[in-house]
C-alpha cells in the first residue's frame, strides 16, 4: 500500500569529506528520540551562516529545546545535543556536518520564557 504524502528528502548527516563535523546525537538521528523531559544537555545550535554554537540547556518535549544563552528573538536551530552530564544514553554520537543540516526542518532554539508563553508550562 502506498503513501499519498510526501516524505521530505532527507541528506546524509555527513559525508567522507565534510571538513566539519560535530559529535551529539543528530536531531534527524539518534538525537530524534525522546529524553528524559527536563534532562540537562549541551545543546548544538546551528544559524544560516551555518555557524555552530554549543550552550547548556534542556529538552522540553517534543521537537523543544531551550536555553538560557538563547535570545528572546533568536533564529538558532538545535542541529543536536549531549548529555552534559557526559553520559551517551542512545551509545556512539552521531556526526553531523553543519553545512548539510536542513535547516528548515530542525526545531528552533528558544528562550525558556518563550516556551512559557507559547505553552503556558513552566518548561524550566
Amino acid at each position: 500500500m502506498q503513501s499519498d504524502t510526501i516524505s521530505p528528502r532527507r541528506v546524509p548527516l555527513a559525508l567522507p569529506g565534510s571538513r566539519r563535523v560535530e559529535h551529539c546525537y543528530a536531531v534527524h538521528g539518534k538525537g530524534g528520540c525522546e529524553t528524559a523531559r527536563s534532562a540537562r544537555v549541551e545543546l548544538v545550535l546551528v544559524d544560516e551562516a551555518r555557524d555552530v554554537w554549543n550552550v547548556l540547556g534542556f529538552h522540553a518535549g517534543a521537537d523543544r529545546f531551550a536555553s538560557d544563552a538563547v535570545d528572546c528573538d533568536a533564529n538558532w536551530r538545535v542541529l543536536g545535543w549531549r548529555m552534559a552530564d557526559g553520559t551517551r544514553p542512545f551509545g556512539d554520537y552521531d556526526v553531523v556536518d553543519p553545512e548539510l543540516a536542513q535547516l528548515d526542518q530542525l526545531p528552533r532554539a528558544a528562550h525558556p520564557r518563550v516556551l512559557r508563553a507559547c505553552t503556558g508550562d513552566d518548561a524550566s
